[in-house]
């Protein structure tokens, strides 16, 4: 058994909020997910199935159709599944991602700063 604590994970400043690598296995990655009131980001997608739990705020999901999500909503994105994302208030998610890129949470965050070309503070 693995116990991770989000307010212990590394934050990463990135165009979709701040970021914590929560956990990473080859199985699954879970990432926390803070999105500031206002935050609009351009529909794309992701190689995997990712699953969005809405835990704080409102956000809208911006695909095909708008769908809005508040604290308890689930979404279900397949892979390669163009969509954005508007948050109208701060909002906060943990996503899931199956498979995971990732072997570790480790590799996830040295990742991250690789692409951001910073520390991961902020």
């Amino acid at each position: 058994m693995i116990i991770c604590k989000f307010e212990e994970a590394e934050p990463f400043g990135t165009s979709e909020g701040v970021m914590r690598p929560i956990f990473a296995s080859e199985k699954i990655a879970i990432t926390h997910l803070e999105m500031p009131g206002g935050l609009k980001v351009k529909p794309h997608s992701h190689p995997g199935d990712g699953i969005l739990i809405l835990t704080k705020g409102s956000v809208k999901l911006v695909s095909e159709e708008i769908a809005a999500m508040k604290p308890g909503d689930v979404t279900y994105v397949p892979a390669n599944t163009e969509v954005g994302l508007e948050s109208e208030e701060d909002s906060e998610a943990v996503i899931l991602s199956v498979p995971s890129r990732y072997k570790t949470v480790e590799e996830f965050r040295d990742a991250l700063r690789a692409i951001l070309g910073q520390g991961g503070d902020i």
